[in-house]
């Protein structure tokens, strides 16, 4: 009964301090002037376009994100290519697979490795610290959004036969396996690894709108965001969405086409179709919305902070 008493308490608490964090107003010392777009970040990056600028090459890799905070490559790579065993240090990785098949090999805490294949519509998740390899396989191309911190110096557990320019490979010993200092996994059970948006869509078949939480560690935070076009709040005076104080938001088009308005745009300014990537500045206001008419919509969204903080308008 005590325990039973005690628990009440903590809720009522929780309930009362999340009622006070929702109603208190501040003020935020944000700039007149939109905060910018700097190269080679843009409001929408195309992946039509993408593939247009690099016609008939087999292999190409092209930056669209490299801020303070994230570095991140759309990538393709013919059938049989290999990224050879490797892990990064203090980095999380992550990969939307946007077309073609890749086959990921991931380092589970017991030191063997998870095997299984990634096709379009895919989302990877391997943490710092985890030995992690792949191939593309079948008789395809793949195309792949490859997402890492923004300063990330991959470690390999066998000398590369390929010498690079300027650098000595050196032996060294280091911390491997989950990170003791992470956040911890909810529940007590782990993150997924991989999940592929076409299966959800299965398993939330008839639901307007869902999310499924992504991955949420100590410097990496997503969520995929589904919804049928018109359940949402339309955008307007009474909603421009939210912004972030001091990094950037992005997000990936799973399925279908979102709509997203920026500060300063009038509306319809960004619709974005699957495998077309996103970005907001920090300081920047925004609303996406679920747009497409046929069928289901959804983003992949990626706020690098375990508890990323929004800015709302105040209750009217």
């Amino acid at each position: 009964m005590r325990s039973r008493g005690t628990l009440t308490l903590l809720l009522l608490f929780l309930s009362v301090l999340l009622s006070a964090q929702d109603n208190r107003v501040f003020y935020f010392p944000k700039p007149v002037a939109r905060t910018p777009w700097q190269p080679p970040m843009k409001p929408v990056t195309r992946l039509a376009d993408v593939k247009a600028r690099h016609q008939g090459e087999p292999s190409w890799r092209e930056a669209v994100i490299h801020d303070e905070n994230t570095r991140a490559f759309l990538v393709q790579e013919p059938a049989g290519a290999k990224r050879e065993r490797t892990l990064y240090p203090d980095s999380p990785a992550w990969w939307a697979v946007l077309e073609g098949r890749i086959r990921f090999e991931v380092e589970k805490p017991d030191r063997s490795f998870e095997v299984f294949e990634a096709a379009k519509g895919s989302y990877v998740f391997v943490p710092e610290r985890m030995l992690h390899s792949f191939e593309v396989v079948g008789t395809q191309p793949a195309i792949r959004f490859e997402v890492t911190l923004a300063s990330a110096t991959p470690v390999y557990p066998e000398r590369p036969a390929q010498a690079q320019p300027g650098v000595e490979f050196i032996p060294v010993r280091l911390s491997t396996g989950p990170n003791p200092l992470d956040v911890p996994d909810p529940n007590g059970k782990p993150w997924p690894i991989h999940f592929n948006v076409y299966d959800l869509a299965k398993q939330n078949d008839g639901k307007k709108n869902w999310t499924q939480e992504a991955i949420r560690k100590n410097r990496a935070r997503g969520n995929l965001i589904c919804g049928q076009a018109g359940s949402d709040q339309p955008v307007g005076p009474n909603n421009r969405g939210h912004f972030h104080s001091d990094f950037a938001e992005f997000w990936v088009v799973m399925l279908g086409e979102l709509r997203w308005t920026f500060e300063g745009d009038v509306p319809n300014s960004i619709v974005a179709a699957q495998g077309d990537i996103v970005y907001a500045p920090p300081k920047t206001w925004h609303a996406p919305q679920f747009w497409g008419k046929e069928g289901l919509n959804c983003r992949l969204t990626s706020s690098t902070y375990p508890s990323a903080n929004h800015f709302y308008d105040p209750a009217r």
